[in-house]
């Protein structure tokens, strides 16, 4: 910094830029250090701590680096402790700085903090630098150099004294001998030229002349290449692309000793890189020794000294034999000692036979052995100096003799099967001859495997070897090969995708399942069982798991009989003897895999003749895999996995359409939408598929038509089949041997009667039930014995695959709570081709398909016996004989009583009438004149607000089933009606009675056929009737009420216990806000008590199935007091609540015993319905605390509960649940699953939409589980 002087003159300017200035200068820039030392100290220490990190970097690079045998560079080395030093600094300064602020506060020591500031300025320069100079990491470790010498490893026992005084040679040459560039060792195979080559190596390890000691395997066929190889390996580093100069550069500057074992040509080692001249050059010595089998070769590489070794004389030939003997006084020894002279002698001094014989033979004092060993070696070629040793060569002719064995045995067992196939058994020369064959060739494997491994088999391989020729010489003569069948018969037909979901399944159980023997493939007829055993037969073509296959029809009428001859021709066996005991010996030792097709009655397959146990028995695959369309023969059978094959998808519906019906024929657009129209007529059964589709090939737009209206019809039309489709003759024929099939005519027609449903429609099980009574066809000695007959009646028609069961759906209380079942629509249609007399009276059974209301339906038919009518909603018009009429139904048709009054009054031969869902505003009196009717049905009309019962009424006294129940308005029933139909079984008035009256409980009471009654009861008054005398022993079965609070009332009644099967309470006053009913009975509660100390039994619904809540809006709490739910209702099978919006929780459900189905739909107040601790009951360790919950629920339907957060508490289990369906219930966070506590049987669980699904709060691992059975979408029908 400059100082403008003042105008003083020249002088003091002067004075000033030569002594001020530079002493200013000098004290502003040191006093800077004394108020900038926190800063310099500060930036002192963040450089330093990035050196830290290179440190750390630098030094775990080479622990690291040290594992794999690497050491530090140059340039680590000298970079470490510099870093180190400067990092050690600036701990030191500022530790210093530290002490000097906390001793003077604010650090006031001028003169230190110049010191120290001055010194972090400084240092922080010196840090930056190591920081820049930290070596890559590349740059950090090293290959270390390689050792002078190796230590090979080799036998520590001392040399022979003339295998010493060549040695010793060999090291003079090599250590004295400048002048010596090239020695050259060399002499027969197995004389030691090896291990004196590694004694030369090792004798380097204590003192080495030579910088390197390079050791180079040639042996056969060495390459420069391989010798490069050999010498990069020796440095550690790797190869270069110019190998030659890299292995140049290495040893030109090195004093070099190479070591050439067994070279066995010439080699041009300068052309591998070794520097030449050799010899001492520069003052660097560089040889190389040569081992070769020829004085030629030696020759060939220029040695200029020559060490020939030889074979050992006899005296140390003999000490050596003896030393690897083991023994002292072998050549003295009685039984061997001549013979091992001359075993000696034979190994003509080559000490590596004689090592390998001696310790061979140590074992032995049997003088055979010892004379066959001297045998082979006088036949070997050892005198010829053959590199292969004796124990190689016995092997290799040993292997050779054995495969030729093995071929010879081969061809003895094609012998023995074709034999077996004509009735002939093996000798036992022959099985003994086989046993031995199996003996040897598993010796010879152990023997081979021995050699491998390099162990001694010289001995035991001479031995085997005089036996395999043995064996080959006593072979029993040679017989004709003839042909044998296939393992497996391709069956003709088309191929199923691999990915077919029910090949693939079949397929898995029958290669992967080794406890599965048999499986039992199911399902109606025409679904391609036949087809998909066909695919499973020609998918083991390979032959690869089974030794055979056997594709046996059985059909209808099969027998054991018929079973064996179709065996005994397809693997050509004798027709000869007791035909079980052929197949038996002949299948006891095979794999096989048997496929019956069309098995209508179970059979014995042992007696039969095929092998059991089935599965994996012994290595050996037994399979069995039967068709069949009744699930009982499955269980007849015994079956270990079921396969159940359902109708086709429409996606695959269609692509089997389209296969049949051709390309050109779907040309046209039109076709193509009229063709999927009649290929969903024919809801995906294969059968008719193919039968339709090849029927409409080629056909035009018109014969489409006709085939829909014709399929529309039910086939059962008045005219034939139009335009031959070929129904009657390929499908109906087929399927009707399920029918045929069927027990007795009882059950053949009860399943006639399902075609009476239309198409489509969901059956009742209770509805059918109803049916077959009312006709007839079921009558037990009370009601619920005539539905358990019925519901078995059902379960037999869906094994037989007649019917099939419907899906559950939230919504439908009634068809839910007793189940439903429905008919296939090409099955339903061969019922009404059967019922027609398999097509020759069209007319005699009439259903007609539902049609709009610009129609009008006229029945012309003098035949019909039976006529359904449903859903048709149109004007009807009978012109058929009056007389033969039996059957009509004309439920939902919304028909009025003018039009069906002109419809039936002729009708006086009806017994079954069933006119529900219709618009009845009065019963008329035409209808009290079918006096031969023993079934009507009037449900679900509209009748008036006080209409009346015709008292006529009173002459339908063959009238044994009379159903009155629900639609709308109200009937009465005059006095002396009911008593009048004394045959009356069932009659059912809920819903349509406003008052019960006393005499009507009397006069029910006087109905002595009287099995089941339903009834509504709307106040306490008729509650009395129904307790009083009169109706006593009523066999009430339904029951409706219309408050709660008269439920405990009805606990105590007769038919609660015995009788009472489906329980409705609905509370009417539901729109009134008002807690106290008109009785002033409190209707918030119902308190259910346990009666003891009367003497009396305790009061339960014994027979109680179906319970429905039903807007019950004042019902807040059940109180169970000394009661249990599972006591009180140990039948409840279904319950449902509707709108009970005041009801807290249902928690006394999660221990009933039976419950299978829980629907909650609308009960607002609900945040949690199960709890195993609410409101006075507490968690007390109790037996129920314990119990498990939900023992056999299977469905749970959670619908438009809006409080609804939680299902349960945690850990709660269902371990019977199937389907679980939470629609609408948008405020739900939790569910009650934890990952030990799934419900193992789950197979669906709904809702609306994923957000639904996604907000959760589920314990980790349970969202995962559950996915697969995850659904969206709504589904409830409310």
């Amino acid at each position: 910094m400059a100082i403008e002087a003042p105008a003083l003159g020249p002088l003091l300017a002067n004075t000033v830029n030569t002594v001020i200035t530079p002493f200013y200068t000098l004290f502003s820039t040191n006093a800077t250090y004394c108020f900038t030392a926190h800063t310099n100290v500060r930036n002192h220490r963040t450089e330093t701590e990035t050196l830290k990190g290179n440190l750390l970097r630098v030094k775990q690079r080479i622990v690291d680096s040290e594992m794999n045998g690497l050491i530090p560079t140059d340039e680590a080395e000298e970079w470490v402790p510099r870093a180190e030093q400067a990092i050690s600094e600036e701990a030191a300064n500022r530790e210093s700085f530290v002490q000097r602020c906390r001793i003077f506060g604010c650090s006031l020591n001028c003169w230190g903090n110049y010191k120290t500031s001055k010194k972090a300025a400084e240092k922080v320069d010196a840090v930056r630098k190591y920081i820049s100079s930290t070596p890559l990491p590349e740059n950090v470790t090293r290959t270390p150099p390689p050792p002078r010498v190796v230590d090979l490893s080799t036998h520590p026992a001392q040399l022979l004294p003339s295998r010493e005084r060549t040695l010793q040679h060999a090291l003079g040459c090599i250590k004295e001998e400048d002048a010596v560039r090239v020695i050259g060792i060399w002499g027969p195979r197995g004389v030691g030229k090896t291990h004196l080559l590694t004694k030369i190596n090792n004798s380097f390890l204590e003192h080495c002349p030579f910088d390197i000691v390079v050791l180079i395997k040639a042996s056969r066929e060495c390459t420069v290449q391989k010798v490069q190889a050999q010498i990069i390996n020796r440095f550690g580093i790797t190869q270069n692309v110019n190998v030659t100069a890299q292995i140049h550069e290495l040893l030109k500057k090195r004093n070099f000793l190479v070591l050439v074992d067994d070279l066995c040509e010439k080699m041009d080692l300068s052309a591998a890189g070794i520097p030449h001249p050799l010899g001492v050059v520069d003052q660097k010595k560089r040889k190389v020794l040569i081992i070769s089998p020829s004085q030629s070769i030696c020759d060939l590489m220029g040695v200029d000294k020559y060490i020939q070794v030889l074979g050992l004389e006899e005296e140390e030939a003999h000490q050596l034999f003896e030393q690897s003997f083991g023994e002292e006084n072998l050549y003295t020894d009685p039984h061997v000692g001549v013979l091992a002279k001359d075993l000696v002698r034979e190994l003509i001094g080559r000490p590596s036979e004689l090592i390998h014989f001696g310790k061979m033979m140590r074992r032995s004092r049997n003088a055979r052995q010892w004379e066959d060993v001297i045998d082979a070696l006088k036949t070997s070629n050892l005198r010829k100096d053959n590199p292969l040793c004796m124990a190689e060569r016995i092997v290799g002719s040993l292997e050779g003799s054995t495969k030729d064995l093995i071929a010879r045995k081969n061809d003895v067992c094609q012998k023995i099967k074709n034999a077996e196939r004509e009735g002939k058994k093996s000798t036992n020369e022959v099985d003994r001859w086989l046993e031995k064959v199996a003996e040897i060739i598993d010796s010879v494997h152990v023997i081979s495997v021995d050699s491998k491994l390099k162990k001694d088999v010289t001995m035991e391989g001479s031995e085997k070897l005089r036996e395999v020729q043995e064996c080959l010489s006593s072979c029993p003569g040679s017989v004709a090969i003839e042909s044998m069948p296939p393992p497996v018969q391709e069956m003709p037909g088309p191929s199923m995708s691999a990915e077919n979901r029910n090949l693939k399944d079949a397929l898995q159980y029958i290669k992967d399942d080794p406890k599965v023997g048999m499986i039992g493939i199911w399902g109606p007829g025409g679904v391609g069982k036949t087809h998909l055993l066909k695919n499973i037969n020609n998918s083991f073509g390979d032959g690869m798991t089974f030794d055979f296959v056997l594709f046996v029809t059985a059909s209808r009428g099969c027998s054991v009989e018929k079973v064996q001859s179709q065996i005994i021709e397809r693997l050509k066996l004798p027709n000869t003897g007791p035909k079980s005991r052929n197949i038996y010996e002949y299948m006891k030792t095979k794999s096989f895999l048997v496929l019956l097709d069309d098995l209508w009655d179970g059979i014995d397959l042992q007696d039969a003749g095929i092998p059991y146990p089935l599965g994996n028995v012994n290595r050996l695959n037994r399979k069995v895999v039967l068709t069949t369309r009744l699930r009982e023969v499955c269980g007849q059978m015994k079956v270990k996995k079921e396969l159940k094959v359902a109708y086709l998808q429409e996606h695959e519906a269609w692509h089997l359409f389209e296969e049949n019906i051709g390309a050109e024929t779907l040309s046209s657009p039109h076709i193509e939408a009229l063709a999927r129209e009649l290929m969903k007529e024919l809801k995906g059964l294969p059968l008719a598929l193919i039968t339709i589709g090849k029927a409409m090939y080629q056909k035009d737009v018109y014969q489409w038509e006709t085939a829909i209206q014709y399929m529309k019809q039910s086939c059962c039309a008045d005219d034939k089949d139009p335009i031959e489709l070929g129904m009657e003759t390929n499908v109906f024929t087929q399927l009707k041997f399920s029918y045929d099939n069927l027990r007795n005519k009882t059950l053949r027609d009860c399943f006639l009667t399902c075609a009476l449903w239309p198409e489509d429609e969901n059956i009742r099980k209770v509805d059918l039930a109803q049916c077959w009574m009312g006709l007839g066809l079921v009558n037990g000695p009370d009601i619920e014995s005539s539905f358990r007959k019925s519901y078995s009646l059902i379960a037999e028609l869906t094994a037989a695959c007649l019917l099939e069961g419907s899906d559950v759906r939230p919504g439908s209380s009634l068809e839910n709570s007793y189940g439903s079942v429905k008919a296939h629509d090409v099955i339903r249609d061969m019922a009404l081709w059967i019922s027609c007399d398999c097509g020759e009276k069209n007319d005699k059974w009439i259903v007609a398909a539902p049609g709009g209301r610009d129609k009008k339906v006229i029945i012309l038919s003098n035949k019909a016996e039976c006529i359904s009518l449903s859903f048709n909603r149109i004007p009807i018009r009978f012109n058929i004989d009056p007389l033969k009429l039996r059957i009509l139904c004309l439920r939902n048709n919304e028909l009025d009583e003018s039009i069906i009054v002109e419809a039936i009054k002729n009708f006086k031969s009806l017994t079954y009438l069933d006119l529900s869902g219709n618009n009845l505003k009065r019963i008329p009196e035409e209808l009290c004149s079918l006096v031969n009717l023993e079934y009507l049905d009037l449900s679900e009309n509209q009748f008036g607000e006080t209409q009346e019962v015709p008292y006529s009424f009173g002459k339908l006294i063959n009238l044994k089933f009379l159903y009155l129940t629900s639609g709308s308005g109200y009937v009465s029933i005059p006095a002396g009606v009911i008593s009048s139909l004394k045959a009356l079984q069932v009659i059912d008035l809920r819903s349509l009675l406003r008052k019960c009256s006393l005499f009507l409980f009397r006069e029910l009471g006087t109905l002595t056929q009287l099995k089941a009654l339903g009834i509504l009861v709307r106040d306490l008054a008729q509650i009395e009737s129904l307790l009083g005398e009169e109706a006593a022993n009523l066999p009430v079965r339904y029951l409706a009420l219309n408050d709660v609070c008269v439920l405990t009332r009805i606990l105590s009644t007769d038919f609660a216990q015995r009788t009472l099967y489906e329980l409705d309470i609905n509370e009417e006053r539901y729109f009134l806000e008002q807690d106290i009913n008109e009785e002033g009975i409190d209707t918030r509660e119902i308190t259910i008590e346990h009666v003891t100390g009367t003497g009396q039994p305790n009061n339960r619904f014994g027979a109680l199935n179906n319970l429905r809540l039903t807007m019950t809006r004042s019902l807040r709490d059940i109180k169970w007091m000394g009661a249990t739910p599972a006591f009180i209702f140990p039948r409840l099978t279904y319950l449902e609540l509707f709108m009970c919006q005041h009801l807290l929780h249902l928690s006394w459900v999660m221990y009933l015993p039976r419950l299978e189905q829980l629907h909650i739909v609308s009960c607002d107040g609900m945040v949690q319905p199960f709890m195993r601790c609410h409101g006075d009951k507490l968690c007390d360790g109790s037996a129920e605390d314990k119990t498990k919950t939900f023992p056999r629920l299977k469905l749970l339907f959670l619908i438009y509960n809006e409080s609804l957060e939680s299902i349960g508490d945690k850990g709660m289990e269902f371990p019977s649940l199937e389907r679980l369906e939470l629609e609408g219930s948008l405020a739900l966070k939790r569910l009650p699953f934890q990952p030990d506590s799934l419900p193992p049987k789950l197979k669906e669980l709904r809702f609306d939409d994923a957000r639904c699904w996604e907000r959760l709060e589920c314990q980790e691992g349970v969202k995962t589980i559950l996915q697969p059975y995850i659904k969206f979408g709504r589904r409830y029908q409310g």
